[in-house]
């Protein structure tokens, strides 16, 4: 009978505080410490490191090599050739040294990765013999020809001791295989509490009047989450509510590209994005990485995520959390998320005058927002339940472990 904790370590790949972190950090921190001792290895240095320090988590790294991106949201194009072959130099290293040495110094039980990208530190975990773990966080790009899709999916179908998508849409690839099991994201409810969250401050330290219609949209600049799209239906929505307003949390970096750069199409959005935003003057406020998400809901009417790329948006769920409407673009996973006309909307992302009647409808009935923000707060804490998913990742842990004789 085994005495001490099962030792996880995870492993992170990113250095934003985007939705992928935000996950880990309430999984782990939420684990039975005495039958678990989680260990966090991060890629790169970013201020996720530092919010998981404040938790009383160990920290890992950061080892500064890269993953090996491929998901809709972030893949390598022609123009990234040069990130593209430090990727794969990074992963060669990851494979042959760091991966072996780290396993090697802190003897982990279980490695549980973060991402389909984390493709090197799979590989040599399966040569080590020690159970992975494996987040399947967001859907995998198609690409040009489909080859780095196929590498990952193979990656994934072998080493893996278990497939973990966060959604039935992240699980296509591995559907049918034995090892997938869907996972939803949760929300820490303690953290999500409509009855204990005060939006005052927020509002006072960013100037904002608690009586006007707040948009709330969570993604900086960002093409697949459609920054441009609220920015352009905002533009419409002015003309009927004057005294809207729009606010954008998330990365938003204003210093202008090179003219090497500019011919790219990531300059290009970048600029028609300024552009849109300062054609609409005071009433879009931008107010960077956010770490008072509840706080901001607090004080919104409606929570946004105009996506030109399917992927699940922990911002949705955190919304009926918090007893928001919402509205999403009509697409896969979006629509596991929100039912349409009762915890919100679900409009194409083209679809202009649906995006503006749906704001319009959530902006000036009251009755109708506060309804659907009761059924999104029922909806989304039976479907997203922290507790639920802890219990059952432990279970799987255990589980995974009672063969090699570790229980």
């Amino acid at each position: 009978m085994r005495q001490q904790p099962l030792r996880i370590l995870f492993i992170h790949h990113g250095t934003g505080l985007g939705g992928a972190p935000l996950s880990l950090l309430y999984l782990v921190r939420s684990l039975d410490r005495q039958n678990f001792e989680p260990l966090v290895l991060f890629l790169h240095e970013s201020e996720v490191v530092d919010l998981f320090k404040k938790n009383g988590i160990t920290t890992l790294g950061p080892v500064n090599l890269m993953d090996f991106p491929h998901t809709k949201i972030w893949w390598l194009r022609w123009y990234h050739l040069n990130t593209l072959i430090k990727a794969i130099i990074d992963t060669l290293k990851t494979i042959f040294v760091a991966a072996p040495h780290i396993y090697a110094d802190y003897h982990p039980d279980i490695v549980h990765l973060n991402t389909s990208s984390l493709i090197g530190w799979a590989l040599a975990a399966y040569r080590c013999n020690i159970p992975v773990m494996w987040h399947i966080r967001e859907p995998l790009a198609d690409g040009y020809l489909g080859i780095r899709k196929k590498l990952i999916t193979s990656c994934v179908d072998r080493y893996a001791t278990k497939i973990l998508p966060i959604c039935k849409d992240n699980a296509l690839p591995w559907k049918t295989h034995t090892k997938t099991l869907v996972v939803y994201n949760a929300v820490d409810k303690k953290l999500f509490d409509p009855e204990q969250t005060v939006p005052d401050l927020f509002l006072r330290h960013h100037h904002l009047d608690a009586h006007t219609p707040k948009i709330l949209y969570l993604g900086g600049i960002s093409y697949e989450k459609g920054t441009h799209i609220i920015l352009e239906i905002f533009q419409q929505l002015l003309k009927h509510l004057p005294h809207a307003q729009l606010i954008i949390a998330g990365a938003w970096q204003t210093n202008t590209p090179s003219w090497a750069k500019k011919i790219f199409p990531a300059a290009q959005f970048k600029n028609y994005v300024q552009n849109l935003r300062q054609t609409c003057g005071s009433s879009v406020i931008t107010i960077g990485p956010c770490y008072t998400i509840p706080e901001a809901m607090a004080a919104s009417s409606v929570v946004v995520f105009p996506a030109t790329v399917g992927h699940f948006a922990r911002p949705i769920i955190e919304a009926g959390f918090m007893k928001k409407p919402v509205i999403a673009s009509n697409l896969a996973p979006l629509d596991e998320l929100v039912i349409h006309q009762k915890t919100g909307f679900l409009i194409d992302h083209w679809d202009t005058t649906g995006w503006l009647e749906a704001l319009m409808t959530i902006l000036t009935d009251k009755k109708l927002s506060q309804k659907m923000g009761l059924d999104a707060h029922a909806w989304c804490t039976a479907q997203f339940n922290l507790e639920h998913q802890v219990n059952t990742l432990q279970n799987i842990y255990q589980q995974t472990l009672e063969p090699k004789g570790l229980q």
